[in-house]
């Protein structure tokens, strides 16, 4: 029951954006065999309610997957032409939504045949989008998760057009994931012309470290909403579960209200 005060307060949802970094590249200490349980414990303490995962491998996220019980996978397509490699899973805490449906598409000129890539890109790029019914709200709500051209400029622009194509605008609508850019950017602009705004972090504060553990560096990794959404706070998490560093990104979160 609400306070005799005053109202209840307002529900909110817990969005959440990780590049983990892939679990093929060796990063010396700092490779996933040596950090897998750290990165386990930063995704438990985001204690989210949909996270967003980029740079995921299916070994690690089979591995992810057997430690956290409590939460459904959108496993999403890798993003080789195989449908193998890099892929960019949705993790949705179970009670909290149901999933209505999910697909993975890639970016370039057809988008709906693995392996597909944008001019002069380095490697395919792909979104994970799927409907999820919010069981708190009782309403069905679209979430991204992707992981932009890390090279040219103009691809991640088109990147988000595209994007912004595959969304229902009859829906409140969530992106998250490794941009690529900084919030001064093409990128994001291109985001905020279709309706989408990112959440507001303190100034100075990065999501990009390369596994130095600093605070200040760059601010690539992004949650965005729709208009029916509003943020209650938006959290870096820049300390480290313990002696080592889960990724070489801080992962993200936001606490949100949907009116």
């Amino acid at each position: 029951m609400p306070p005799a005060d005053g109202p209840a307060p307002p529900r909110t949802l817990r969005v959440a954006t990780f590049n983990i970094r892939n679990g093929l590249a060796w990063d010396g200490c700092n490779s996933w065999p040596f950090r897998r349980r750290a990165t386990l414990r930063a995704i438990q303490d985001l204690d989210a309610d949909v996270l967003g995962l980029q740079e995921v491998y299916r070994f690690q996220l089979r591995w992810l997957a057997r430690h956290l019980p409590g939460y459904v996978v959108l496993a999403g397509e890798g993003r080789s032409s195989r449908r193998g490699g890099e892929m960019g899973p949705l993790l949705v805490r179970a009670g909290s939504a149901t999933a209505t449906g999910a697909t993975t598409r890639w970016y370039g000129p057809t988008p709906d045949v693995a392996g597909t890539r944008l001019p002069e890109a380095s490697f395919p790029r792909t979104a994970t989008v799927a409907e999820l019914h919010l069981i708190a709200w009782d309403r069905t709500v679209q979430v991204a998760t992707t992981h932009l051209d890390e090279a040219r400029k103009e691809n991640r622009v088109r990147s988000a057009e595209q994007l912004l194509g595959w969304l229902r605008p009859d829906l409140p609508r969530l992106v998250v994931g490794d941009l690529n850019a900084t919030p001064p950017s093409g990128t994001i602009a291109a985001l905020r012309a279709g309706g989408l705004e990112p959440v507001l972090l303190p100034e100075g504060t990065g999501t990009a470290h390369q596994f130095t553990g600093r605070r200040d560096g760059v601010q690539i990794d992004h949650i965005l909403s729709s208009g029916e959404w509003s943020v209650r706070s938006a959290t870096v998490h820049a300390t480290p579960p313990g002696p080592r560093l889960p990724s070489d990104h801080w992962p993200l979160s936001a606490d949100l209200t949907l009116s």
